[in-house]
């Protein structure tokens, strides 16, 4: 009897223990979701009956957030574009996506009763659909070709492909002038690609999106506001998104030694960092939101506003080839319409402004 009654003590002391475990959750949630909201209220009311340690995490405004719920549904094998909220991760086992119901979660929580809970997907009820999270709430489609219609069409650009096919043409012919076109064009592609994907990995990873994000805000007013004046009081150089009169000659001087491949290309990678101070407006614009949206098509829509942005020199490059302009006659029509330019660029940048203020104040 004596040793029975030790097993007997054993065993309960054993099941208590499991009783009183502490079982982690982290619920990723949207802030306005209300599947979150009554997850949130269901998991706290039974925190003290199951020994419940709960934090959450918002995914829609802090991207760091967001890319850890991204990778958690990496982690379980899950398409990170199909993610919701809430998603809650349970001992670090298993993931819940969804809503589900009490006793949904009492089953689940009775896995964890021995000290480990059960490795896998738990998702929700048919009744209770998740609040998908790929509903780019600061970015659109529309506001991201505006953006990039906006820096493609300024007059850095402009200015620079109609340089450098001017020079390549009368030196080696229209065909040449087109393959450099397509080779500047490219690199100029990849760069900007490069460079946007690089400032946006860091707003995400050091936590700072919505500082950025209210910095760009107010910068896209002030550039909406230059673009505006350059319409009414046009100063070459001064305008926001025109190359300043101090770097033009280096601009120049690289551009006019571009007459062989490896010549254009590297002068396309310099003028990649000379276009930056007159045309990263917009694009930091967009670089915001993107940091701030729920969305992890981060890649595809860089891919999109940087084939925007290269979309006026692809087509002056094939008009000078096809001979339906020259370099001289464009450069004419840059100067004779660049105060209508800026003023486009201005009335889309305040518009840009206006949907990140409503943003902010959370209209």
């Amino acid at each position: 009897m004596g040793p029975n009654r030790f097993l007997i003590a054993a065993i309960l002391l054993s099941l208590a223990s499991a009783a009183s475990a502490t079982i982690n959750l982290t619920i990723y949630y949207g802030e306005g979701c209300p599947h979150c909201v009554r997850t949130i209220d269901t998991l706290f009311g039974m925190a003290k009956g199951y020994n419940l340690s709960i934090e959450g995490k918002e995914v829609y405004y802090v991207a760091d957030q967001r890319q850890e719920m991204f990778n958690l549904y990496l982690r379980f094998g899950l398409d990170p574009m199909e993610s919701g909220v809430p998603t809650t991760l349970v001992g670090n086992r298993s993931l819940v996506v969804g809503e589900i119901s009490p006793e949904r979660w009492k089953e689940i929580f009775g896995y964890c009763m021995n000290g480990s809970c059960r490795e896998g997907v738990f998702t929700q009820n048919s009744v209770s659909p998740i609040e998908v999270l790929d509903k780019t709430k600061e970015l659109t489609l529309t506001v991201l070709i505006g953006a990039a219609l906006v820096d493609s069409i300024n007059p850095c650009t402009l200015a620079i492909m109609v340089m450098l096919l001017g020079l390549i043409v009368v030196s080696k012919g229209r065909k040449e002038a087109l393959i450099a076109g397509l080779a500047f064009s490219a690199t100029v592609y990849v760069m900007y690609f490069l460079m946007g994907f690089g400032v946006f990995k860091m707003i995400a990873n050091t936590g700072i999106s919505n500082v950025f994000y209210i910095a760009v805000t107010i910068a896209s007013l002030a550039l909406a506001v230059l673009e505006i004046r350059a319409y009414f009081y046009y100063e070459p150089g001064f305008a926001s998104v025109e190359i300043p009169m101090f770097l033009r000659p280096y601009v120049k001087g690289a551009i006019s030694g571009a007459t062989s491949l490896p010549g254009v290309i590297f002068s396309a990678l310099l003028c990649s960092v000379f276009l930056l101070p007159c045309s990263s407006g917009p694009y930091l614009m967009v670089l915001g939101m993107l940091a701030k949206s729920a969305t992890a098509q981060v890649i595809g829509y860089l891919l999109v506003y940087n084939l925007v942005f290269i979309l006026p020199m692809l087509v002056i490059a094939l008009a000078i080839y096809l001979g339906k302009a020259n370099a001289e006659r464009m450069n004419e029509l840059r100067e004779k319409h660049i105060r209508d330019i800026h003023l486009f660029s201005g009335l889309i940048l305040l518009v840009l402004f206006l949907l990140m203020l409503q943003q902010i104040l959370h209209l």
